[in-house]
């Protein structure tokens, strides 16, 4: 695909920053299945239930019908190949996959109804309040410890995915894939302005150095800035978030019960990511990065098309809009390494597999679900999905790798990012939904847009999901 005109963008490069509507832009919850996330589910009622459908699926007679849910339409052609695959090489269970419309919706409406499909594809930000609320078989454990090939299986698995779909140590879904935050770059300006490319700076791509390349990336005319150095960083997923855990610090604390950002390695994380866009000047300000988006609010990834950012902390679902643009000469490597910690981050939206409550056939359901997270079913989430398997190995052998999975050419980098991955925060019983509008939006936002330090806004959010935890605990 030929890259966009700048006229499309409403804006030109030049003028851009010239009054842009303020945005919701500070959070960005563009990962697959997080932006669905259910919010009013609590206010359906047995009557919006769905009927189960298409329970029957070609296999061999007296087999087991399983139905199997999964949000994505994206995902529908490696879904039926993989099924249709199971369905060949077994005669047990008969699995039908389907990808309903309204999925969340279609999801809450029939368990409250307790039917609906045998298993569904999850989300991280959802699991452990759905767990909480019963929503998903919570106890998985006899089935795991009655299977020594999903033991080994799961042990296989990224350690920090298989604790975030356990409870008290027990299984409560089992890991399918996720995704990187990354650096993502123009090598062409990278090159140009003398610099080396990050990819070939090892450990030597730290905060320090992505300040200085942003520095001498980002170009000016006057008061205007007519190339950011640095892309967006004002985003939980793939900005301030991850700059929070590089420095050590968190969201929750470690058993999930308390808000504990406002600390000091918090605070060292969320400060360089708006001195980057307040102090420096070398991000885009909330308002600037919805101006860069233009009037038909195109996708953030043109940004690194149309020369208007030079370096990006931006998601690997970005990686197929490069793809379109053969003219773009882009690279990969993880997200610049805290100096103090010598630490990468990756905050990720965990998408598992769970258990209907009310499951018409459970031993089937966990056959899948076994079965799905195999070495020879993970190693082709890449090829089908375009995502990081659940897996480790696989994922080690075939997401970073450029010969296995295709450009960019430095993958091999992202290994630190795997290995570094943990699930985006959220509470037990305070759905993600209400933790961002309720308490991390209405005080991050003020934060760079630069109308209270960081300090007193990490405060001020500390002590709202506080009391928003404290009245869900007593109600």
């Amino acid at each position: 695909m030929a890259t966009l005109d700048k006229e499309a963008w409403g804006v030109s490069r030049r003028t851009f920053l010239g009054g842009a509507a303020l945005s919701g832009a500070g959070v960005l919850l563009a990962a697959c299945g997080m932006e669905a996330g259910p919010s009013d589910g609590e206010e359906m009622t047995q009557d919006d239930a769905p009927a189960k459908e298409g329970g029957d699926a070609p296999a061999s007679d007296g087999a087991e019908a399983v139905l199997f849910w999964q949000w994505g339409s994206t995902y529908v052609p490696g879904f039926d190949v993989l099924v249709g695959e199971y369905n060949e090489m077994q005669d047990e269970v008969a699995l039908t996959v389907e990808n309903p419309s309204g999925y969340w919706d279609k999801v809450l409406a029939a368990l409250a109804a307790q039917t609906g499909p045998d298993i569904f594809l999850m989300n991280g930000v959802n699991i452990k309040s759905w767990i909480t609320g019963g929503r998903v078989a919570a106890d998985l454990s006899q089935y795991v410890s009655a299977d020594p090939q999903a033991t080994d299986d799961l042990a296989a698995a990224l350690p920090s995915f298989v604790d975030w779909y356990s409870t008290d140590g027990k299984a409560s879904g089992t890991p399918w894939n996720y995704s990187t935050s990354n650096t993502q770059y123009n090598v062409d300006h990278v090159v140009a302005a003398g610099l080396t490319p990050p990819a070939e700076l090892g450990d030597g791509w730290d905060w320090n150095a992505y300040q200085e390349y942003a520095e001498k990336l980002t170009q000016r005319d006057g008061e205007n800035i007519t190339r950011f150095g640095s892309g967006h960083l004002h985003g939980i997923e793939t900005g301030w978030g991850n700059f929070i855990q590089m420095s050590g610090g968190s969201v929750l604390s470690e058993d999930r019960s308390r808000c504990v950002i406002n600390s000091p390695e918090a605070i060292e994380g969320v400060q360089f990511c708006v001195d980057m866009v307040q102090k420096h000047r070398v991000a885009p300000t909330r308002d600037e990065y919805t101006a860069l988006r233009g009037e038909n609010n195109l996708h953030p990834a043109y940004f690194l098309n149309q020369g208007l950012v030079s370096i990006f902390s931006a998601g690997d679902w970005y990686f197929n809009r490069y793809f379109e643009d053969p003219a773009l000469n882009w690279d990969v490597t993880f997200l610049a390494k805290s100096p103090t910690t010598g630490q990468t981050g990756n905050n990720s939206n965990f998408r598992g597999t769970v258990m209907n409550s009310a499951a018409n056939n459970p031993d089937g359901a966990w056959k899948w679900m076994a079965h799905s997270i195999t070495k020879p079913v993970q190693d082709r989430v890449v090829e089908l999905f375009n995502e990081v398997p659940g897996r480790l190995d696989s994922g080690i052998e075939f997401y970073t790798s450029t010969e296995a999975a295709g450009p960019p050419p430095s993958r091999a980098m992202l290994e630190d990012s795997l290995r570094a991955t943990i699930s985006l925060p959220t509470h037990d019983v305070v759905t993600w939904v209400q933790m961002i509008r309720e308490a991390i939006n209405p005080n991050m936002h003020p934060i760079f847009d630069g109308e209270i330090t960081v300090a007193e806004g990490l405060k001020q959010l500390e002590d709202t999901l506080n009391a928003i935890i404290d009245d869900a605990g007593s109600g």
